[in-house]
Formats: C-alpha cells, sequence, structure tokens
C-alpha cells in the first residue's frame, strides 16, 4: 500500500511518499512547500494534486493544536464499542459540546485509553481545501499521535520535534502536547514538571527529531536526559542524509501506523470519507450491469436451444408419423405412433426366454430355398405362427413344409390357390418347437 502523507504545519507543508507492506518499506519522495499570503494552503493542495500518480491512501496530518485528550477508563476492550460510547461518555466533561466534536481514541492499557476529539468544523475546512484541489485525504489525523511507530525509538520516552511534545509508555502514546510558542525549550521543561508533579511517572529520556533538534539539544535546564533521533542503518539507503531522515521520520511514523491500523482518524461521522464508498458503489453497478448482461445472454442462449430443441423434436416427431405410415400403410393413425413402433420392435425382438420373430424369419427365408416366390405375410403370437406367400407349384408348396420341419412342431397347409400362369397362393400355420437355453 502506498501512502501520501501531508502534514500541514505554521509556515510550510510537507509531503511524502511511502510504500508500506508488511516489514518492506520504499520511499517514493517528498516535497516541501512554504505557507505564505502568496501561496495559501489551497494553492500547495492543487500543487500537491497535481503531482500525484497513481491511487495512493492520503493522509492529511493537521496540528496537534486542534485536538485536545483526555484519559478515560471504559469497561471494554473492543475498540469499536470504545468509539461508540466515547461521545456519551464525554458528555458533560468537555466544554464543547459533543455534536460539533469528532472523537477516537488510543489504547493505553489496562481498560485505559487517551480519549481525543477535535472540532468538526475545523477539520472540515481542511478537508474541503483539500477536496477541491483534487487530493481528498482518506484519513485526518496529527502526527504526534503516531510517534511510537518512529524507528528507532525506545518503548519509553519523551519525544519532541519543537512543535508538540509526545510521551511515550511501552510502546504506546499516553499523552501530547502541541506548542505555539517561539521558545520550546521552556515549554518542555514546564510540560514536563507540570507531568511531574501530576503524579506523572517520567520516561527515562527524551529523544528529540525534526529540524529543530540541533536548537533543542542546546543546554537548557531540564530533568531528562536529551538524546537525538539516530537513522537505523537499514533507512540510510532511503533517506540519504541525516538532515533527511530528521525532516521525514515524523511522516514515515504516520505511514507505519496507519499501515498497522493504529492510527487515529478523524474522518468520522459527518466527516466520514465516501468516496471510496462511492467509487466502491460505482464498481458495484457496473458488476451487476455486467452480472446482469451474462444472466440475459444464458437465458438467451437458454432459450435459442430450448427453440432449436423442440423444432428438432417437431422434425423428428413428423419423420417418425411418416415412418409409421410407410411401416403400416393400413392403420388409422395412432395415438402415440413412436410407442406403437418400439411395441412392434420389441415384437420383433421376442420376448425373453421365447423365439425371436427376427430369428424366425431368417429360418423361414433359408427354409423357402428358389421354389418359394415369395412370403408376404407372417405372425407371430407366441408359438402360433401364420404365414402367406405365393409359390411356382403346389409341388413347392409341399416341399417348403417338409423344410420346415426341424422349426416347427406342428405344420398345416391351409388354402392352395391356383393361378392362371401355373404358379399358386397358399397359406401355412402352425406351432413352432420350443427353444431349449
Amino acid at each position: 500500500m502506498d501512502y501520501l502523507v501531508i502534514q500541514v504545519e505554521s509556515q510550510r507543508v510537507l509531503a511524502a511518499r511511502f510504500g508500506v507492506a508488511g516489514s518492506s518499506l520504499s520511499f517514493s519522495g517528498a516535497a516541501e512547500f512554504a505557507l505564505n499570503e502568496e501561496q495559501p494552503l489551497s494553492a500547495v493542495a492543487g500543487r500537491i494534486a497535481a503531482g500525484i500518480k497513481g491511487s495512493p491512501r492520503i493522509v492529511l496530518c493537521l496540528s496537534a493544536a486542534l485536538f485536545a485528550q483526555r484519559t478515560v477508563e471504559l469497561p471494554l476492550d473492543n475498540l469499536r464499542k470504545v468509539r461508540e460510547v466515547l461521545p456519551g461518555q464525554m458528555q458533560g466533561e468537555i466544554a464543547l459540546p459533543v455534536e460539533e466534536a469528532v472523537f477516537d481514541v488510543l489504547p493505553i492499557g489496562n481498560k485505559r485509553y487517551l480519549a481525543l476529539w477535535a472540532r468538526k468544523a475545523d477539520l472540515s475546512r481542511a478537508i474541503e481545501t483539500f477536496r477541491e484541489a483534487g487530493c481528498e485525504p482518506q484519513v485526518v489525523t496529527s502526527s504526534p499521535f503516531a510517534w511510537s511507530f518512529l524507528p528507532g525509538l525506545p518503548a519509553d520516552a519523551a519525544v519532541c520535534d519543537g512543535a508538540a511534545l509526545a510521551v511515550i509508555s511501552g510502546d504506546r502514546v499516553t499523552f501530547t502536547r502541541a506548542f505555539n510558542a517561539d521558545e520550546p525549550q521552556k515549554l518542555i521543561a514546564a510540560t514536563l514538571a507540570a507531568l511531574e508533579l501530576s503524579g506523572v511517572t517520567l520516561p527515562p529520556r527524551l529523544v528529540l527529531f525534526g529540524g529543530q533538534s540541533a536548537l533543542l539539544a542546546e543546554d537548557f535546564p531540564l530533568s531528562l536526559p536529551k538524546e537525538s533521533l539516530k537513522m537505523p542503518d537499514a533507512l540510510a539507503p532511503l533517506f540519504k542524509t541525516d538532515e533527511a531522515f530528521q525532516q521525514l521520520a515524523g511522516l514515515l511514523a504516520v505511514a507505519r501506523a496507519c499501515q498497522a491500523g493504529a492510527l487515529p482518524d478523524f474522518r468520522r461521522s459527518d466527516l466520514a470519507w465516501t468516496a471510496g464508498d462511492a467509487a466502491l458503489f460505482r464498481k458495484m453497478i457496473v458488476t451487476a450491469a455486467l452480472a446482469a448482461v451474462a444472466v440475459i445472454l444464458l437465458f438467451t442462449y437458454k432459450g435459442l436451444q430450448y427453440r432449436a430443441m423442440k423444432t428438432d423434436l417437431a422434425s423428428l416427431d413428423k419423420s417418425i408419423a411418416s415412418l409409421y405410415r410407410e411401416v403400416f400403410p393400413g392403420r388409422i393413425k395412432a395415438v402415440d405412433e413412436v410407442a406403437e413402433i418400439k411395441g412392434e420392435i420389441r415384437k420383433l425382438g421376442g420376448a425373453e426366454g421365447g423365439n425371436s420373430f427376427l430369428e424366425v424369419l431368417k429360418k423361414l427365408a433359408e427354409a423357402k430355398g428358389n421354389t418359394i416366390n415369395g412370403l408376404y405375410e407372417a405372425e407371430l403370437e407366441g408359438t402360433s405362427l401364420r404365414v402367406k406367400g405365393d409359390a411356382g407349384s403346389a409341388q413347392s408348396v409341399n416341399e417348403f413344409k417338409s423344410a420346415l420341419a426341424p422349426l416347427m412342431g406342428t405344420v398345416e397347409l391351409g388354402e392352395v390357390k391356383s393361378r392362371p400362369d401355373g404358379s399358386v397362393t397358399f397359406t401355412l400355420a402352425g406351432t413352432l418347437k420350443e427353444v431349449k437355453k
């Protein structure tokens, strides 16, 4: 995931793009823009929007002075539920009406949370400025809330960049304060003293970073030892110089916290980011339309298949009816030609264990030889066989009767009629011999 982190300060805007995925980290570049009357925030936002390539997740970091905080205890472990009950919990506890504020929390531990809130109108103006410029932020936060993700930072330390101070305890941000004065040294000392008087256990060291780290490192009365944030060796190929690291370490911490899902996000309630939902909705509409087209095409295809099948069945029925008239020209039209033809075929096959009509016809053809001119009718019912045919003479009929002795158990010669040309017609009936299996 690529993150474009934009940090708005009183006199400048810093923007840096990072690629964060698990333990891998990439740095695509950074830019600094001056804020003045000639170049207001809207102009800077337009310049940033013009240089965006791809679709990075835009994180807008505003001054910590816009955010207030308070430590609360809630008998809940689920952050989603904590966010739901927090406005009601803070009702009457803060000067700002909860309807005009947007809230988020940072877990401290032991069911204790650092409640954070800001005025909706203040955040809305900044969001609208970047939206109109074409680079609407998906996340709105403040960089001190992510300082526990600073590279190389001890688990317990006070951290300061000259504009704000945060207390890190057990790798969690437990306190933040913004500095608006020109003398941050005095405010650092006053803040640490106030924390100590309130009973807070101070961390063992004060870690300085940022562009003012050298100034802050100068000697002045302080209850904590001071040290500068060191650039880890693994990040040297990315930032090249310690100066670049000091300037961009806070933005890198924001990207890391966002990737870990531990960054407070104040785009909630009325300020919720809906551009992504709208884009997702458009994608869903397109997907639904494509699915509808696919369903229509499928039904059309199946409809064409059904129509072709009906046409084929109608053609087949017509062919069967025509075949039925050819096979049985003397019969009236049957109710079900297919069933009747199947029945006749079963008759030709013969019953199981009985005589096959086709086998009987074959044996009749073998027995008639050349003396019988033809057999034009044969009926087989069970073992009873009746045959009609014509022959060259009555003698030929008698020879045919004798030739049927291996096939027939009993044979009776019916009426024999003579024709003018000397040929005769005859009928012959008998019983077939049982077939031994």
